[in-house]
């Protein structure tokens, strides 16, 4: 048998679901609970490990493989290196009372629960504090706050297939927002970036009002324990160098150089001068 244990701390759900080895994972799960909050039953270190309990009945269990994520999708397992059961022994107790030997291969296919519970439920309680949070300066001037569990999402993950490039500031990904299916770059900051809450705030507040067809558009933000993230338009064409530098791109003529230097002028006025 197969085991998949998926805890979903943005929606407070635990599913369990259950099917023969080797076979697809059903879609209805066996067991859901909603909601499911065990922050009494976690500490913030834990160990994880295994247990079983079958009572006065004589039985054997083997876990032959397991995988888990602590966040995002846990990697399948590769059944044709799963090893073989061991052979049944006999013993004289055993055949004095008959028991029925139940041999059972569980595979954890997404997660150990008590390690992804752990982890993602103190995740969900400093994600709910600064949810609650709201400035003065989000009220009067911040666009559209998305939610880390929707560009988490987006980014598989933030994973590093989806980085678009690495600047100062840290990694831009490129993300589709589920639901709407809708292209967007994502900048997240890093830890050690020099640009803190301070200007992530100036950026926040004055990129949220700008509209012009040679800037970037803003359309969002999220933070969540310290981490920040802006949301913009993603650009399809890319980056400007790889097309000034022929890296894979046509090599632009002098007349296209010569609109896309006016394209940027006008951005900059309009940053100096008009968006007031």
């Amino acid at each position: 048998m197969q085991v998949w244990v998926e805890y979903d701390a943005g929606d407070a759900r635990l599913d369990v679901t259950l099917h023969q080895l080797t076979k697809p994972k059903p879609a209805r799960p066996l067991l859901s609970v909603k909601p499911a909050n065990l922050s009494a039953a976690f500490s913030d270190q834990m160990y994880v490990g295994f247990s079983s309990s079958t009572g006065s009945d004589d039985t054997s269990h083997y876990v032959l493989g397991w995988s888990f994520s602590l966040s995002g999708i846990a990697q399948d397992l590769d059944y044709a290196k799963l090893p073989s059961l061991p052979p049944v022994m006999a013993t004289a107790a055993s055949t004095k009372h008959m028991p029925v030997k139940i041999w059972l291969p569980v595979s954890l296919s997404v997660t150990v629960v008590a390690a992804i519970v752990m982890f993602l439920l103190f995740r969900r309680q400093r994600r709910a504090i600064y949810v609650e949070l709201v400035e003065d300066w989000e009220v009067e001037f911040g666009p559209h706050r998305f939610a880390y569990k929707d560009l988490h999402k987006a980014t598989k993950g933030f994973h590093d297939d989806m980085v678009l490039g690495v600047g100062g500031f840290g990694k831009v990904y490129k993300g589709v927002m589920p639901g709407s299916g809708i292209d967007v770059a994502i900048k997240k900051i890093c830890h050690d970036s020099k640009q803190g809450m301070r200007e992530f705030i100036a950026e926040i507040v004055s990129l949220g009002r700008l509209r012009h067809r040679n800037i970037v558009q803003l359309l969002g933000y999220c933070r969540r324990k310290g981490e920040l993230l802006l949301v913009y338009d993603y650009m399809i064409n890319g980056s400007l160098d790889k097309y000034l530098y022929g890296e894979g791109k046509p090599i632009l003529n002098w007349a296209q150089r010569i609109n896309i230097i006016k394209g940027a002028a006008s951005g900059l006025l309009y940053l100096h001068e008009e968006w007031e």
